[in-house]
């Protein structure tokens, strides 16, 4: 083709103006053009985005989400076809559950060899969608549209990112024809940077309201799911909970660290225990305080602060909440503090308080070292131990991302961390840790990264893909495979719905056992450290050889045997 500006550099103009930094890619035959302008700008040494290929569209769309939300950057990802949009699907729900801002792209033929342009024969028979490619991702994406002429394409791609970021936030998607990325493009006279979205924030007449019903509370309760990783709305979050003595308990399914552990006003995880006592309940980012949804608080005010608490990809939420705080979460943090300074509030009351929740916190804390000391002399190696074992042996600064399942709770109870960074959960739908770890790595290259993920959930996740990124980008991962040689969740459920049943009586199941792959050697073929881990007093030697192999630069895999088949809460 002639080397003239067309619909790639387009593309890749309209990332300039949006400030994307990666164009993340598992890519396909319909980008020549958009390489062709990639190429172009490192010629020339333009500004711009990195482009990032990787082999798994599962990897390009959890690499973007987990480097957006540490960043606060939206990202890139260019797909294939029809068939690339079907592979990442789970992964673009699980951003748009998450609420990630991020432009998904993706490519056609139109002309099926028709014309002087021939795209190939595959598109005839094989990848085009009828009704365009924007059917398959409308059911989980904000928006989908396709990119109809060469006219229309840069400002069509500068919209969808900017929609985007407009709260609520969330994916959306571009389809783009290869007849339309080969025309010849009109860079505008004009050009300009969009904008950051704005920062809502609630009326002061709500704050004002909200912040008395507080001040007046005597066993006010926080509820935490989504507020990490920002950090201001951690330290905000924090601030306000000093402030009034309030305990903090995050929900189960927290996607983020939100909260310092070792503060005397974390309660764990379990808010079960408080609910008959608590008189004021504010969730924060918490879009399922309680389970089941009819299980909220009798006689406690319910306040849901949140960008949009109300989340539109949630089939069923009940949160019962009677005040709305919508807008930036740090932002209504720190103005709810404000507010409550300028209250004439019972320092009593707050000091009473103060001094339960310290004993409460201590007996939480107190509770882990006893699980953890039984561990250490435990036959097997549980999670308590590993726990125990990654705090000695790893960097203060080291960030755990969990995809584990009947593992996840103890996880959280036993990982430790002190700011938004510490912890991350890998989104729902198995298959995604993988990348969402590498994500992290790429967002913060300088810290260590321990993936914990169960023998099942390894199983969904594109192995050779990302361990082959992560060696050539030199992005490595310490990964701990939990393994209890079962999809224990499966055979939890069994056993709950047929507590008296064949399978059970008989041992016989179905969708359960997993029969002895050896997981660690996967790292083997980029020459990083392979440990099958048995015995509790293999655990330590095994991390510090581990963390010697992710420090030269190598990816880390211990296969841990686990027959505790953990827990579902």
């Amino acid at each position: 083709m002639k080397n003239t500006h067309d619909g790639g550099e387009a593309i890749l103009e309209a990332f300039r103006n949006l400030d994307i930094d990666y164009v993340i890619s598992s890519p396909g035959s319909e980008w020549p053009s958009f390489w062709e302008a990639m190429a172009r700008q490192k010629h020339m040494g333009a500004p711009g985005p990195v482009y990032l290929n990787c082999g798994h569209e599962t990897i390009a769309v959890t690499m973007a989400s987990a480097y957006t939300h540490i960043t606060g950057r939206m990202q890139a990802v260019l797909l294939h076809a029809g068939a690339g949009l079907l592979q990442g699907s789970m992964a673009v729900a699980a951003a748009r559950a998450m609420e990630t801002p991020m432009l998904v792209m993706s490519g056609e033929s139109l002309g099926y060899g028709e014309a002087a342009f021939d795209p190939g024969s595959q598109w005839y028979r094989n990848l085009s969608v009828v009704g365009g490619s924007q059917r398959l991702l409308e059911p989980v994406v904000k928006w989908a549209q396709q990119a109809p002429a060469p006219e229309t394409l840069y400002q069509s791609v500068v919209r969808a990112g900017e929609m985007a970021q407009r709260a609520p936030k969330g994916p959306t998607y571009l389809c783009v024809s290869m007849e339309t990325m080969l025309h010849e493009w009109s860079r505008p006279d004009r050009l300009r940077k969009a904008p950051p979205a704005p920062a809502f924030q609630p009326a002061a007449a709500d704050i004002d309201r909200v912040a008395t019903l507080l001040a007046r509370a005597t066993c006010p309760v926080i509820s935490v799911e989504n507020a990490g990783p920002d950090p201001q709305a951690f330290a905000a979050l924090v601030e306000l909970a000093e402030l009034m003595a309030i305990p903090v308990v995050e929900a189960p399914g927290a996607f983020f660290a939100n909260f310092p552990k070792s503060h005397d006003l974390y309660l764990g995880t379990s808010i079960n225990r408080l609910l008959k006592e608590m008189d004021f309940a504010l969730l924060v980012e918490s879009r399922a305080p309680w389970y089941p949804p009819s299980n909220a608080p009798g006689k406690a005010v319910i306040v849901a602060v949140g960008e949009s608490p109300l989340k539109t990809h949630m089939v069923y939420q009940a949160m019962e909440a009677e005040h709305y705080l919508e807008g930036n979460v740090a932002l209504t943090l720190q103005l709810l503090t404000q507010a409550l300074r300028k209250l004439d509030v019972d320092a009593a009351k707050v000091a009473e308080r103060r001094t339960r929740w310290r004993a409460e916190h201590k007996t939480w804390r107190e509770g882990l070292r006893a699980a953890e000391e039984k561990a250490s002399s435990d036959a097997a190696i549980t999670v308590p131990l590993v726990a125990k074992a990654l705090r000695e042996v790893m960097p203060a600064d080291t960030i755990y991302v969990d995809e584990t399942i009947v593992h996840a709770g103890a996880i959280r109870e036993h990982t430790m961390w002190e700011e938004s960074f510490g912890f991350f959960r890998a989104p729902s739908g198995l298959g995604q840790g993988l990348g969402y770890a590498l994500g992290v790595k790429l967002a913060l290259p300088h810290r260590p990264v321990v993936m914990t993920i169960g023998d099942g959930t390894f199983m969904y996740n594109p192995v050779v893909p990302a361990i082959a990124f992560a060696d050539e980008h030199k992005m490595p991962l310490l990964i701990l495979v939990f393994n209890n040689a079962k999809y224990a969740s499966m055979q939890y459920f069994h056993d709950k719905f047929y507590p008296s049943g064949t399978a059970i009586a008989t041992k016989d199941y179905y969708g359960v056992n997993i029969k002895g792959p050896k997981f660690e050697e996967a790292a083997a073929m980029v020459g990083g450290y392979a440990k099958r881990v048995e015995k509790p007093t293999e655990l330590t030697a095994a991390l510090r050889e581990a963390l010697a192999c992710i420090e030269g630069g190598k990816t880390a895999i211990l296969n841990v045997i686990m027959p505790d088949p953990g827990n579902l809460r």
